[in-house]
């Protein structure tokens, strides 16, 4: 798994290159809710996607659409369907400790939306791309300041731009 902060100068380069070599015909899964500050950073990601990509992709999860738990079984499924053979890259928000709000991880496989709020949602996608958002401490999740808006903007930008740079390096 590689960890990078979006307030190291550097971290957008090592995501950047991270991302180049996980991604294999790529089809991103944004999830979450524009109803829940903390948890826009996936919807908010997809429509930085859709804005920026000069390379066409598919993109489930946007501000307008958003991909929740609600509907995320179904619409995995769906997903999964259409793209059988593809890649499924997920985004989402997640929680940590205080040191590690503003980081973004990658790992290979997938992740298990909605833990962090016990939601018991099976495990999805083959590359997981996550910001971390807020304290593990649930009430931080939910509030909403000019600073918590700014962090997620930042993380959600810094996410895509490193998505963006990554697939217009491959070719």
């Amino acid at each position: 798994m590689l960890e990078v902060s979006v307030f190291e100068e550097k971290s957008k380069q090592k995501l950047t290159n991270d991302i180049r070599q996980r991604l294999k015909r790529p089809v991103f899964v944004c999830i979450g809710t524009e109803k829940v500050f903390s948890d826009s950073l996936g919807p908010r990601v997809g429509s930085m996607l859709n804005e920026q990509m000069q390379t066409p992709a598919f993109i489930y999860g946007v501000r307008s659409k958003n991909i929740t738990a609600e509907n995320l079984s179904c619409c995995y499924d769906f997903i999964k369907s259409l793209h059988p053979t593809e890649q499924i890259v997920v985004i989402d928000a997640a929680v940590g400790t205080p040191e590690q709000i503003g980081n973004v991880q990658v790992s290979n496989g997938g992740l298990v939306p909605g833990a962090a709020t016990n939601k018991n949602l099976p495990p999805i996608g083959d590359v997981s791309i996550v910001g971390i958002v807020a304290d593990k401490g649930m009430e931080d999740f939910y509030t909403l300041s000019t600073e918590k808006e700014l962090l997620v903007n930042k993380v959600a930008a810094f996410i895509a731009e490193s998505i963006v740079s990554a697939i217009s390096q491959r070719g």
